[in-house]
């Protein structure tokens, strides 16, 4: 999915949900029954614990209308628009039959007959059903009629004035200078006004009161300390912290997100874009160092460096948090209530809180101790473009790198299983199938060396890795990763130090998570998926040359592990998996490309170029690739 599409698609979700703004609708005042005013608030307190989100007792929910005319286990419909003697729920609330009763005794008192007559004429009318009363537009009430009109200056101060009339009261007497000077300063920048700022005050006052009172206003607006009290407020919503949260509570540098939100508020920018740069900044086709930066916002939820912790729990923790929390702050709408069960008295059904989950569960954080990602962003903020640029041109080569691989690795058809003589662990064991599955046995410590004799295939040009899941069984819960951060190819001679053999470059079958594939090679990478299992991985590694038989030696394979999961203390070690080799010479020559050495030799010079660059590494969102993405599947009971 194209960055356009998918930032369609996020501002579609996000602020078509801010279009149903939750107002409050006057009651109807015809003679006619207001499902808002008359029917839901019956079925709230009657009907909907055992007949709503939570529970649909009887297949029947009072939540929505589709469910509510439906027929339950009886097979008669509950509610017969137009007809309340064909109607279930009015037989059913004014039997005499305790067993047919509803509500049954147990759970509450019967229904009065005012309450079944309210009921009874509802149905008769059509039964007409209305969206909940907090998401219906507001309507414009009527102006009300007061007593003392030269009191009011806005159009608000009338309902005021016309509750106190209607008290009998009279408003208080209009504030001194200093005590409006102080209100308005405490009220804008949170902070009280000094002794020359109250001077100009008085002095101005004596020419015109109003004009004194603007040119106050306009002064704190102005004021960069007006930002910093009105982003306290967004903080808060936004769960910010300098800390990761749990147990030791490590340092986190995202101040400058918080720094970012004051420079919105200050420069009065649009909700709007206020709302999108946080939500999907990183989706923007060309996002700026401040829309990136802005995604910072939902890196704010807890990270678990505790050790034992399971990353993939907390991960999905995140997930969740950044879903409640988008809806807490912009709906003002517990949304977290749907995350087992459709929502009780809402109109929010259970999947579409994993439909929201979706858009969350695609980004690259994976509740790693050095919270990743990061994105570096410089202190010197006439370089802050150039050097988000230039990350930004580092990912775009490494992935153009990987993709013109996979390009060439998909056109190869003759695979061969490579299946090792001897397989060797320094730590366990490993076991090699007839087919040529590689497993582990026993149990396998962090830093484990695997060393397969494998046979001398003439003229190879790559070796293929395939590690798989140990099982396929989609209702377990996820698997611990399975990762390697070295690997070498070498001819064992008699008397001799072992004689490596060169690899050009690797290609995964995706980029993803902390590590570059391509740094196996030299030991400081890793290949497979960390620190969950999502499904199989591949990889092909290039030699730098067709492979010429040594007749005095035999060739050695040696892995190295070293990665772990859940804070460091669960080894993420290959425990299943399988080699293949081809000959196709088209790899060698993708290898040799000068084109393509070409790009290798920009992007590590774009990377060198960063080294130089003092600054700050903020976590922020990034979304994985899309050979990447995550399955997201409905919580049939919630998570955990």
């Amino acid at each position: 999915m194209s960055s356009n599409n998918r930032l369609q698609q996020w501002v579609v979700a996000i602020m078509a949900t801010m279009s149903t703004a939750v107002c409050w609708a006057a009651p109807s005042q015809t003679g006619h029954t207001d499902f808002n005013r008359d029917i839901r608030p019956l079925f709230a307190t009657h009907c909907t614990a055992c007949h709503g989100g939570v529970k649909a007792a009887g297949k029947i929910s009072f939540v929505y209308r589709d469910k509510a005319l439906a027929s339950g286990k009886s097979g008669l419909p509950a509610i017969v628009p137009g007809r309340p003697e064909d109607s279930e729920v009015i037989r059913r609330v004014t039997t005499t039959d305790p067993d047919e009763l509803m509500p049954q005794p147990k759970h509450g008192p019967r229904l009065s007959e005012a309450e079944i007559a309210v009921l009874r004429q509802w149905i008769r009318e059509g039964a007409t059903w209305s969206e909940h009363w907090s998401f219906v537009p507001l309507s414009p009430p009527p102006k009300p009629e007061i007593k003392n009109l030269g009191w009011t200056r806005t159009s608000i101060d009338s309902f005021v004035l016309h509750r106190l009339e209607s008290e009998g009261l009279n408003p208080s007497p209009a504030a001194s200078p200093q005590e409006w000077l102080r209100r308005v300063s405490l009220d804008l920048i949170g902070l009280p006004p000094s002794l020359e700022e109250y001077s100009d005050f008085v002095v101005h006052l004596r020419i015109d009161r109003e004009s004194a009172k603007a040119r106050v206003v306009d002064r704190l607006l102005g004021s960069p300390h007006f930002g910093e009290r009105w982003a306290a407020l967004w903080l808060d919503l936004a769960r910010y912290s300098d800390t990761f949260g749990f147990e030791k509570d490590p340092h986190r540098e995202i101040w400058p997100w918080r720094d970012w939100v004051i420079r919105a508020f200050n420069n009065d920018l649009p909700f709007d874009q206020f709302t999108l740069k946080q939500l999907a900044g990183d989706q923007l086709p060309q996002p700026s160092p401040d829309d990136w930066l802005a995604t910072a916002f939902h890196r704010n939820t807890q990270n678990n460096t505790e050790g034992g912790t399971d990353d993939e729990e907390y991960r999905m923790a995140a997930v969740l948090d950044r879903v409640n929390t988008t809806w807490t702050t912009w709906q003002a709408t517990t949304f977290g209530c749907t995350q087992c069960h459709a929502h009780p008295y809402d109109p929010f059904p259970h999947q579409d809180y994993y439909r929201f989950v979706a858009f969350f569960n695609n980004s690259e954080d994976c509740d790693q101790n050095d919270d990743f990602p990061k994105v570096l962003f410089s202190l010197d903020p006439d370089r802050r473009d150039q050097t988000v640029q230039l990350q930004r041109e580092t990912r775009r080569l490494r992935e153009a790198l990987n993709a013109d691989g996979l390009e060439t690795v998909a056109q190869i058809t003759d695979w061969k299983p490579w299946i090792p003589s001897e397989a060797k662990a320094s730590g366990g064991s490993l076991v090699v199938d007839a087919s040529g599955i590689i497993s582990t046995r026993g149990t396998i410590p962090i830093t484990v060396q695997y060393t397969l004799a494998v046979p001398a295939v003439s003229g190879m040009t790559a070796i293929k890795i395939r590690i798989l899941p140990d099982s396929m069984d989609l209702k377990r819960a996820p698997e611990r990763g399975q990762a390697f951060s070295k690997l070498r190819l070498s001819w064992v001679i008699p008397g001799q130090s072992n004689q490596p053999i060169a690899f050009a470059e690797v290609i995964a079958d995706h980029l993803a998570g902390p590590r570059d594939p391509n740094k196996v090679l030299e030991g400081d990478g890793g290949f497979g998926s960390y620190p969950v299992m999502a499904g199989p991985r591949e990889g092909v590694l290039l030699l730098e040359k067709p492979l010429k038989v040594s007749p005095d030696g035999t060739l050695q394979l040696t892995l190295d592990h070293g990665i772990a999961a859940n804070s460091g203390v669960q080894a993420c070690a290959l425990r299943k998996f399988t080699l293949w080799t081809s000959t196709d010479t088209r790899l060698t020559t993708l290898a040799n490309s000068p084109t393509r050495q070409n790009t290798w030799t920009q992007w590590r010079a774009a990377l060198a170029k960063l080294k130089d660059v003092e600054g700050v590494r903020v976590p922020v969102m990034i979304e994985r690739s899309p050979s990447a993405s995550r399955e997201t599947r409905t919580c049939i009971r919630g998570y955990r």
